[in-house]
């Protein structure tokens, strides 16, 4: 019952099949999509009940639940079955890919039902933070230990208290396990957006190995890449900027490297895209819900984890840093998972990969810029480093893919014209789009495709 609770997300979340962006999806990566938003809906649900004064309960939540569930599921309907408009499922013709991606999947459930792969972090607080909010029936951080991290994003303890709701006991296994969902939600994202089996076959490799050496199961890693990934495809990829937003939420309420990512996808986006009210528009909804989080914490005193960036610099520590960082970096496998995408980016399209890249460089950046407030943070490196740049890594795949993807593939075709090879009109857009999107990709594409 533990695990069904994280099973049962995507039915909350299924109204956003609705979205034109999602409907063109293929349906591993609409149901990833309906999960991200049946987990930011639950989060939201049980936070505005918390504040109404209503005590969780089994009842409670899954009455909330499966109102706004019943809801997705009429609304979604029309949008059934799995092939959806514009979607062009020649591309699941390679059996060898499929059957390596299943055989990751297989490899990384055997090694989370082991334990082998479990966070600390999650037994030291995100776990207990999960079980005092369900003994409290709500959130509550009132003479809360430091050592729980009170002032963190309450994303991820919320879904875990979802789930020990649902069940009546929180199961550590079922909560490492979860972690599955998370990163195969994050493959199947990028190959419905990139519409690349190949490309989805190396996200899951690398991520799979990866989460495994830093042992992330069950931390904030797993579910910060997972909204990372949407945000980062749905801008890349689809250029769907509600599901881009609903990345960056996400992302911003779950740890506080997530309001990092936030400002490097600002960042990113402004540089390349140039387009201020676009920007403003995706990022809108984190930059809401980070400043009420921040004004929680800061009006109950717990502001002093977000002061790190006010702390000292040391620049003598650089070096070292760096030193540590890539020894961090190397993944127990000289930094082949680094190498690999590096290589194919060089290989490939780099103008069409320019904003991933540019989002892996900034949170690599960022990683640095944190871990030099210390005047030796050895240890810190050593013992978080793996985790937290999980996020540059993640970025920097996406953009492995992006370098080799085909936007024709897209169905990105003029106005009142057919896809090759498709036998049939279906939704155009207007030729300013297509000549935007040849502008953004640098790469122009063939007359009538």
């Amino acid at each position: 019952m533990a695990f069904a609770a994280y099973l049962l997300l995507p039915l909350v979340g299924l109204a956003v099949w609705r979205v034109e962006a999602v409907r063109r999806l293929d349906l591993p990566a609409r149901i990833a999509v309906a999960f991200a938003a049946g987990a930011l809906i639950t989060g939201a649900a049980m936070t505005i009940l918390s504040i109404g004064g209503v005590q969780w309960s089994r009842t409670v939540l899954v009455g909330v639940l499966g109102g706004i569930a019943f809801i997705g599921v009429r609304a979604s309907r029309p949008h059934w079955p799995g092939v959806s408009p514009g979607h062009d499922g020649r591309r699941a013709g390679r059996p060898a890919v499929a059957a390596g991606t299943a055989a990751l999947l297989l490899l990384t459930i055997y090694g989370l039902l082991d334990a082998r792969e479990s966070c600390g972090d999650l037994h030291f607080f995100w776990g207990p933070k999960a079980v005092r909010f369900f003994r409290e029936g709500g959130i509550s951080l009132a003479s809360m230990s430091e050592r729980m991290n009170p002032g963190y994003p309450p994303l991820l303890p919320l879904i875990y208290a979802w789930s020990n709701t649902l069940a009546r006991h929180f199961s550590w296994f079922a909560a490492v396990l979860s972690t599955a969902l998370f990163l195969f939600g994050s493959v199947a994202i990028v190959r419905g957006t990139s519409r690349d089996d190949r490309g989805a076959l190396l996200m899951a490799a690398t991520l799979s190995y990866t989460f495994a050496v830093a042992f992330a199961a069950g931390g904030g890693e797993p579910p910060l890449v997972f909204f990372e990934t949407l945000a980062i495809a749905a801008m890349t990829f689809i250029d769907a900027p509600v599901l881009a937003a609903m990345g960056l939420a996400g992302a911003a309420m779950l740890k506080i490297e997530g309001a990092t990512f936030v400002i490097a996808v600002v960042i990113a986006d402004l540089l390349i895209r140039r387009n201020i009210k676009r920007t403003l528009t995706i990022a809108g909804p984190a930059v809401v819900l980070l400043a009420a989080w921040l004004g929680f914490v800061k009006f109950n005193g717990l502001f002093e984890l977000y002061r790190g960036a006010g702390m000292p610099v040391y620049f003598a520590a650089l070096p070292a840093t760096l030193a540590t960082m890539a020894k961090a970096a190397s993944y127990e496998l000289w930094g082949l998972p680094w190498l690999v995408p590096i290589v194919l980016l060089a290989l490939g399209n780099v103008r069409r990969a320019l904003f991933p890249l540019l989002v892996a460089v900034l949170t690599f950046g960022a990683a640095i810029f944190f871990y030099i407030h210390l005047p030796d943070p050895t240890w810190w490196i050593l013992s978080s480093a793996p985790r937290v740049l999980l996020t540059p890594l993640a970025a920097l795949l996406i953009a492995a893919v992006a370098a080799w993807y085909s936007p024709a593939a897209h169905g990105v075709v003029p106005e009142g014209e057919k896809a090759e090879g498709s036998g049939r009109e279906v939704r155009r857009h207007p030729r300013g789009v297509v000549d935007q999107v040849r502008r953004l990709q640098g790469d122009r594409l063939p007359e009538g495709s």
